[in-house]
């Protein structure tokens, strides 16, 4: 039985046969990789968003937002996800349409009206308890007068400013006593446990 020789050249002729289609082949298939690269389904994350501008100060009001799928790999990531946490609130600054909306472009009722109907805001001078950074808004601090009286208990600390001292909310009542002894430099805050 006589052996079939392969030669060079009947080699290079199939191989002229077969590499058109398979360059066409290995065309269309890197065509339909980029394809369905670039129409893959997107991740998104809902967020809230504005639907008009909002001008500082107003309130945020149900019709003002929306939740859309926003790409996740784009979206901010303190974006709200629910409504709920920005309607109702007034803006920290301007907000333009379509801007995905953070907790801090909105700011919540006054502290004051929190801290109870009686209550009246005093500004108190720095003093070294405001200027070490301990105390923050929200805290509530004990305000000691002169020779040691305990003129207020637990008062919320509405504003610290290592530059113009803390703003409290007191009642009513004793803020007279505190802006008196504010007044004579013979006041201090002690930091009150939460």
């Amino acid at each position: 039985m006589a052996g079939v020789v392969i030669t060079s050249w009947s080699l290079d002729r199939r191989w002229q046969r077969i590499r058109r289609p398979l360059a066409v082949l290995l065309i269309g298939v890197g065509a339909l990789l980029l394809w369905s690269r670039e129409h893959a389904p997107i991740a998104t994350l809902p967020t809230v968003v504005a639907t008009a501008d909002v001008a500082v100060g107003d309130v945020v009001g149900p019709d003002d937002v929306e939740v859309v799928a926003w790409p996740a790999e784009s979206r901010p990531p303190p974006a709200a996800a629910d409504p709920a946490t920005i309607t109702g609130r007034r803006a920290a600054s301007a907000i333009r349409a379509g801007e995905p909306l953070t907790d801090q472009r909105v700011i919540g009722p006054s502290l004051l009206a929190t801290a109870g109907a009686d209550s009246v805001a005093v500004s108190l001078p720095a003093d070294p308890l405001s200027a070490s950074g301990l105390v923050r808004p929200g805290d509530r601090v004990d305000v000691i007068g002169g020779r040691g009286a305990v003129l207020v208990s637990g008062a919320p600390v509405l504003t610290v400013s290592q530059e113009t001292g803390t703003v409290l909310a007191v009642p009513a009542s004793v803020a007279p006593n505190v802006v008196s002894a504010a007044g004579a430099d013979a006041i201090a805050l002690v930091l009150a446990q939460a």
